[in-house]
């Protein structure tokens, strides 16, 4: 990709983040306001008439919600889709929508026992077809040429690592196989990696600026160090390396990260992403210190205000000094560090926008 230098008094958001992005954060003016994961809330919904379900199936009212925190609040990014079933959907996994209510989307059961359960395709790319993968790139469109070089365009992913335990095989079996059957595990991960990236592209492709790439499994709450360089590293950094021939990458990991006796935050990085963000858990003091030494100072960190306990519970005080705290620790980018809740209020939101505004300008590197 081409880089091309702003002046800073003509930066729009879309310049600012992808600045960033381009690993020339010391050239931007400020610290852009930012959330590399799903942005909506219930409020959004009722504003802009577009609630879930019909919002993960009907492009106009996915780009409106995708769209509806930056229109109430100022957040300087749009995004979607809004949850993590949509790939294992496409591959014939049957997702409960729950009609009529503003539920979160879930797996009906789980039965898929080998990799031919699923519907493979006979080419990685007729993925691009599957589901709701059109859906989502329709909305992208709609969003790109809505905000096209003032706004960045977001799309996000979830990695078939999670996505398997999560949603395709249950948790407990995937686990068992990387133990007991480990060229199962690898079966699953080479088969469908590919087919993941082609949704990637495919976003980007549609005119999303950035992929985020969700790996919330990746966390030492889930497996250690040893099996995410085994079963998870080769593929997403194989996948970071085919997307980032097409736009931006961003990598993001809810979960602990880092202990003082052991850490994952280093795969992560060695995976080659644009950023890497992370939740509350993982201290961004050191997500800074690692980062630094693997990438050097340009590359962007973001993080890690508690969605719950910072952005829904607030107070507005709070919001305000836990950004601070972030920027503070060396935070590029403040965002919430998992999905905001639904229910969070806008005039929380707005906290936080004024909140990186106040304490990110000008950006820190640029203080006296």
């Amino acid at each position: 990709m081409v880089y091309k230098t702003v002046p800073q008094d003509e930066m729009t958001p879309y310049d600012r983040i992808m600045t960033v992005l381009a690993g020339k954060k010391e050239t931007i003016d400020r610290l852009p306001v930012f959330n590399a994961i799903t942005t909506y809330t219930l409020h959004g919904m009722e504003i802009f008439d577009a609630y879930w379900p019909q919002a993960h199936k009907d492009p106009e009212k996915m780009a409106s919600l995708g769209a509806a925190l930056h229109e109430l609040t100022g957040l300087e990014n749009v995004e979607v889709p809004f949850e993590l079933t949509l790939e294992a959907e496409a591959l014939g996994i049957e997702v409960e929508f729950f009609e009529d209510k503003i539920k979160w989307p879930s797996v009906k059961r789980y039965w898929v026992k080998k990799i031919d359960d699923l519907k493979i395709p006979d080419r990685p790319e007729e993925i691009r077809e599957s589901g709701r993968v059109p859906i989502v790139c329709e909305a992208i469109k709609i969003l790109k040429k809505r905000y096209e070089d003032r706004v960045p365009v977001l799309a996000n992913i979830d990695f078939p690592f999670q996505s398997i335990g999560g949603y395709i095989v249950d948790t407990a079996t995937w686990y068992k196989w990387m133990r007991s059957e480990p060229e199962k595990a690898h079966d699953f991960m080479k088969t469908l990696t590919p087919l993941y990236t082609e949704i990637a592209i495919a976003y980007l492709e549609a005119g999303a600026d950035a992929i985020t790439y969700r790996e919330e499994a990746s966390s030492l709450a889930n497996i250690h160090p040893k099996t995410f360089q085994k079963f998870v590293k080769p593929y997403l950094k194989d996948s970071i390396a085919r997307a980032k021939k097409y736009g931006r990458a961003i990598l993001h990991c809810c979960g602990e990260l880092w202990s003082p006796n052991l850490e994952n935050v280093s795969g992560l990085i060695e995976c080659d992403p644009d950023a890497l963000t992370v939740e509350e858990a993982t201290p961004m003091v050191e997500v800074r210190k690692i980062a630094d030494e693997l990438k050097g100072q340009s590359f962007p960190i973001g993080g890690n205000l508690s969605a719950f306990t910072v952005l829904y519970q607030g107070p507005i005080e709070k919001i305000r000094d836990r950004t601070k705290k972030v920027i503070d620790d060396g935070c590029d980018m403040p965002m919430a560090g998992c999905d905001i809740y639904m229910e969070t209020p806008t005039e929380h939101i707005k906290a936080f926008v004024n909140a990186v505004l106040e304490f990110g300008t000008p950006a820190p590197w640029r203080r006296g």
